[in-house]
């Protein structure tokens, strides 16, 4: 009996020690004929987020220097189209907070000026992270991630706006900042 109860007492102890082991799940393999790529530049610290505006592309060539101009265009015009969103939404929001006689013509006015920031700021692109690979077909592939500073958006949309005669009447730049923040808020939830 007594051996009984030691072999029971055992068991459930090797019972415990292995329910109280790792959790490590074991990784399920890829499904049948499907390889997974890794893709360069794809990691949080390529994303935008509430400092930064980022794009990242590529492009395929037989010219290397081809290769890196298509992917250098391709992410500007992606930062341009992120960047020009943005402050169409921001200045639509202000727009509504504002009380003014000017209704839709401000307004337009405003959107024409966030078109206007988007591509000035493209001076202001910094290169986050590149690569170039050299493909089987000879072509090469250049991948790249560009930031622009949410903050100089910010600081150029507000001095286009003062500088505009007529806008400059009705602008109120810490209603404009505020604004401007709340959207930039929305990265950090």
């Amino acid at each position: 009996m007594k051996k009984i109860i030691i072999a029971v007492v055992a068991l459930a102890a090797v019972g415990t020690m292995a329910s109280c082991g790792s959790t490590k799940s074991a990784q399920s393999p890829a499904p049948t004929g499907m390889v997974e790529e890794v893709v360069p530049l794809s990691g949080p610290e390529y994303h935008s987020n509430a400092d930064y505006y980022r794009a990242v592309q590529n492009a395929a060539s037989s010219d290397r220097s081809m290769a890196q101009k298509k992917a250098m265009q391709n992410c500007r015009q992606e930062i341009a189209a992120n960047v020009q969103a943005d402050l169409e939404l921001v200045i639509e929001n202000y727009a509504k907070a504002q009380t003014t006689q000017y209704g839709e013509d401000l307004k337009s006015h405003y959107q024409e000026l966030a078109y206007t920031v988007a591509q000035q700021r493209l001076q202001d692109v910094q290169v986050v992270g590149e690569k170039m690979y050299k493909e089987e077909n000879g072509n090469y592939r250049y991948y790249v991630c560009l930031q622009i500073p949410k903050k100089s958006v910010q600081e150029a949309a507000a001095a286009l706006l003062a500088q505009d005669e007529k806008l400059n009447l009705e602008f109120d730049l810490e209603m404009f900042k505020e604004v401007f923040n709340q959207k930039r808020a929305e990265f950090e939830r």
